[in-house]
Formats: C-alpha cells, structure tokens, sequence
C-alpha cells in the first residue's frame, strides 16, 4: 500500500502539560518507526502557534466540531477526515498518552476485514457501566459486559480504534445515534467513549488486536536487557511491545516514559515543537538564597551563578533539611558552585516530585565531566572534592515545558550500612 492510504489520528485539546507531555512524545516516537503515512491531529481549541508547529512538521490539523466533546467526537472526526479524503483506506485512532517502543509500525497489516479493531482490556473496568441510565439500563448491560465478554473474553479499550474507512463510516453512525439518547440512555461522563465502543462490539462489529498494538502495564512488562548495544525492549510474551498506553497510574514513571528512554532524541528532535526557547537568565536572587543555606555555607561552597529559565512559571527553592540543603526547580536551570576547600564527601541526590514530570537530563558536572540520572527515581552521586571544583547541576529539557526536578546536596548519605 502506498503511504497515502493509512492515516494514524489523535486528538488533543489545548492544555500545555498535555501538549508535551502526551503529543510531543506520540509524534516524536511514531516517527521512529518508520512510519510515513498520513498523520492528523485532531483538535480542541488548539491554539494557532501550536496549529504552526504542527502545519510545519507535515502534521495536517483537523478543527475539531464543537457539536461533540472530544472523548466521543474524536472518533467521529476520524471518520469524517476518511470521508474527505477517500485515498484514506485504513485510519487508526490513538489516545494521546501513548508512545510507540519499539518499530516496525506493522498495525495496518493487522487489519483483514472492515470491522473496528480494539486491544482487549486486562481489566472490567466500572466506568463501562458508568454511563448506563434509563429504562434500557438493564438491556445495555448485558450487551456492554454479557455479550462483549462473550465475544472477546474481555472488555475492549477504546484508546486505540482502527479500521478501514467502511468501517469508521458505520462506527460514526452509531456513535451519532447514541450521542442522540444521551439524557435518557445515557449519562456523558468519564467511560462514555468505551460504553459505545462496546455497544457496537455487542453487534459483532469488533475484531481484538494484539495487546502489545496499545498495551496496558497492568498486563505486566517484562524489560529485556541486551548487554551487546545496551539497549532495554519493553515486551510482552517475548513479543516487543509497540505501542505502551502511560495511563495515569505510570505516567511519569521515568522507568517506561518516552522522554526517560529517549533523551538526546527528544531533545534534539523536539526542539520544533517547543512553546518556547528555553533560554536561561542569571538570578542573584536565587544565587543568594541558594548560598545563604547551612549546607552550602558550612561545606565550603559559593554559589558562582544560578540560572533560570525566562519562560512563565519556571523557579528554583532553596530549603534548609536536616544535614544538609535542598534545591526544588521547575524548567531548565543550572547551578554552579565553586568548592573553597576539601569536601570529603559530597552527596548528591536527583529526583523529582511525583506526580510530575521529570526534567529530559538531570546532570551534575564536576570540573566539567557529567553523570547523568537515568530511568532510576532517585540518582545518587558521590565525590571528594578538592578546593577550586567547580560543581554544576543542570536540568534541560523542552522550552517551555516546565519539568519538575529536586537537588539534594548532603555530606552523610540517606541511608548508610
């Protein structure tokens, strides 16, 4: 098939954390696949520098009809785009917190007929039935859970849908005519997307696909280690796995997260989609905090410059703790100290808040040689240090995306045996 033929969609509204921390990785990754059909972004309110962005990286942007929220009206906007473009065979569309792991992309070649194409669900989850209302309640919940169970043997995700166009034309029918019994069949609430995905699957309107197409943690990962190009594979039943859904329970788990996987890649190549440039400007404020603190003061350090990055909403803390000093920042900023005399023993710890995203590259520098931390939660770095070193902690990541990182300088380590 040529390229023209397969379209990979998602949808997205205009919230910034989203836009990088959900569509920068999905692009990014889906591009090192090897990948080169269509690709269209659907949409809500996005705004027009990021409709430029996504125009100049050959992304085709569909405005998205305010008739329909986004978990539903996504689907039908897909299938609309097919009808626009009828070189369009097959479309497949994505959640946008998913990254793809590993190539080929090979889903197309996975879809034979001109049924929908969903990954089973390890989990029945209740917001199936959540949406479920009205004298029919009943009647639907023997379809959503009886007969989909009896079908598949599980519950169907609906964060990756697929098929050719016949089958997104009939799917976006039956979505138009339950979205029209919504206040007497149904209530619109978190799951409704899945609730109708399983509706048509009832009519035996579904085929599975792979689980690893759209996989889930919860199915378990087991992390393959090659010692010969030091690279790990994220696989299920020794099968790679090609697309990871980061739900919100592992969102930010650096273990499995593109960026965490991928950094020099992602900061190479996601420069185009930053929202700004990132520059760096000194703060004496900052400096002054940061060198007023106990630790910094007792150990024998100066603060020779504190930088923070100019964008709105970027910052760094410096907190007293019990032994020693903490740092707290959010987007790109470096700290440079120079030692004044011995250090026996310099800990330094990276980690972030949880809950948010860790910076790209999280680097300490002594006299110029750098330790990165890796996918681990927490880095720890140990050094003597000799008058004159010049100690920097540096955190980088996309301009504009305002990652999270916490710097803990320490003379006695944490925990020690």
């Amino acid at each position: 098939m040529q390229s023209s033929e397969h379209a990979v969609c998602v949808a997205i509204n205009d919230n910034n954390r989203a836009w990088y921390e959900m569509l920068v990785p999905f692009l990014l990754s889906l591009r090192h696949t090897g990948y080169d059909g269509r690709i269209a972004v659907i949409g809500y309110g996005l705004s027009e520098r990021k409709r430029q962005i996504l125009a100049s990286q050959s992304v085709d942007v569909i405005d998205a009809s305010s008739a329909y929220a986004l978990p539903v009206g996504r689907f039908i906007e897909a299938a609309e785009y097919c009808a626009r473009n009828p070189q369009i065979r097959k479309l497949a569309l994505y959640d946008a917190d998913i990254w793809f792991c590993a190539p080929p992309f090979d889903l197309f070649s996975q879809i034979g007929d001109d049924r929908l194409h969903a990954c089973p669900d390890p989990l029945f989850c209740t917001f199936v039935v959540t949406p479920l209302i009205g004298e029919r309640r009943d009647h639907h919940w023997r379809l959503v859970v009886d007969e989909v169970s009896a079908r598949h043997g599980s519950a169907l995700q609906a964060g990756l849908v697929a098929g050719t166009a016949d089958a997104w034309a009939r799917y976006a029918g039956h979505l138009r005519d339950c979205t029209a019994r919504i206040g007497t069949d149904f209530q619109e609430c978190f799951g409704i997307d899945t609730t109708f995905l399983h509706l048509w699957s009832a009519q035996g309107e579904t085929a599975l696909l792979d689980p690893v197409q759209n996989f889930v943690s919860k199915y378990g990962i087991h992390e393959a280690f090659d010692a010969g190009t030091g690279t790990t594979t994220l696989r299920y039943h020794g099968e790679p796995i090609r697309a990871l859904h980061m739900t919100g329970d592992i969102r930010f788990l650096d273990r499995w997260r593109y960026y965490a996987n991928h950094v020099d890649a992602a900061l190479r190549d996601g420069v185009p989609f930053a929202l700004s440039d990132g520059t760096r400007a000194q703060s004496d404020a900052v400096a002054a905090r940061i060198a007023a603190t106990d630790y910094v003061r007792s150990a024998g350090l100066t603060v020779a410059a504190a930088t923070i990055e100019t964008s709105a909403g970027a910052y760094l803390q410096a907190i007293d703790e019990p032994g020693g000093t903490m740092l707290i920042g959010s987007g790109n900023h470096e700290v440079v100290f120079t030692a004044t005399r011995d250090i026996a023993r310099l800990n330094v710890y990276v980690t972030h808040p949880s809950g948010s995203p860790s910076p790209l590259l999280c680097e300490v520098l002594v006299d110029g040689q750098p330790q990165r931390k890796g996918t681990e939660l927490t880095a720890h770095f140990t050094y003597r240090i000799a008058p004159g070193t010049v100690i920097t902690l540096r955190s980088t990541s996309l301009g504009g995306q305002q990652c999270n990182a916490i710097w803990r300088l320490r003379e006695a380590p944490d925990m020690q045996q």
